[in-house]
């Protein structure tokens, strides 16, 4: 059962941060230069979201995690809480992440990640990013880790939840991305599957369902719901004996005035 917790928790501070992040902060480039770009906010920007989820396994209750995002500026930060039940085993992690906009990149780009585990898979990894992404330190329990990337730019699972939002809101039917590991990094493809209507806590609903790809010996699905400000309503993984789902069941969000750079 070991396993259970590590996938619950990717499930975790991977996919189920797609709900805070900000992507209605949008880029639009200057039509006749390369003047850097400004970010150009509209009535969602910068809202401060509380979601809670439930998480079963084979259909059970096992765990509940809350994620809260709060603006500073132009930085996001997004506090993670969960706990998982597996038999009696206990686990609970608490996570802070810290991305914003990159003008130079035109996407989301983490700053920093702090993560703590206790139970099973007890342990403490901080981690921070440079050179626009290009580059991230990583200490595991006091091992340091270097990593680099030339092409794409290294993320958290935060700063991918964002990103992955705002390329559904923008339309895009594919995307990919590099996940920070604790110890490696991992190459991630989805792809926008359609839409269906589906049932949720807040009725049935019509809701965009992305797949990730390349990966044979799994199958993850995450449904977003347009009316619902493209929030993530559902997640499933499934793999071998694991039959995960996590299910948005309450949403507190709270948009203030916005802030336009100049």
């Amino acid at each position: 059962m070991r396993l259970l917790p590590i996938i619950t928790f990717s499930l975790v501070s991977i996919f189920s941060s797609i709900i805070y992040a900000n992507a209605n902060t949008l880029a639009t480039p200057s039509a006749m230069d390369n003047t850097p770009t400004q970010l150009l906010p509209n009535k969602h920007n910068q809202c401060n979201k509380t979601l809670n989820y439930k998480i079963f396994f084979e259909g059970h209750h096992i765990g509940n995690y809350q994620r809260n995002l709060v603006w500073n500026g132009t930085q996001a930060n997004v506090y993670t809480d969960s706990t998982v039940n597996v038999l009696i085993t206990k686990a609970k992690l608490s996570q802070h992440s810290k991305f914003h906009w990159s003008l130079q990149r035109q996407s989301f780009v983490t700053d920093s990640f702090e993560r703590n585990i206790k139970g099973l898979m007890t342990g403490k990894v901080s981690a921070t990013f440079s050179d626009n992404g290009a580059k991230s330190t990583v200490i595991e329990d006091g091992k340091s880790h270097q990593f680099s990337e030339a092409l794409l730019p290294i993320l958290d699972g935060d700063t991918i939840s964002a990103q992955m939002r705002l390329d559904i809101m923008q339309g895009k039917k594919n995307f990919d991305f590099i996940l920070q590991n604790s110890d490696d990094t991992s190459h991630y493809y989805f792809k926008v599957i359609g839409e269906e209507t589906i049932a949720t806590n807040f009725g049935e609903l019509k809701a965009i369902r992305v797949d990730q790809i390349k990966k044979s010996d799994r199958q993850l699905s995450l449904w977003f719901a347009p009316s619902i400000d493209y929030q993530l309503v559902r997640a499933t993984y499934k793999r071998k004996l694991l039959d995960l789902k996590a299910v948005l069941i309450s949403k507190k969000i709270n948009c203030p005035q916005p802030i336009v750079l100049k």
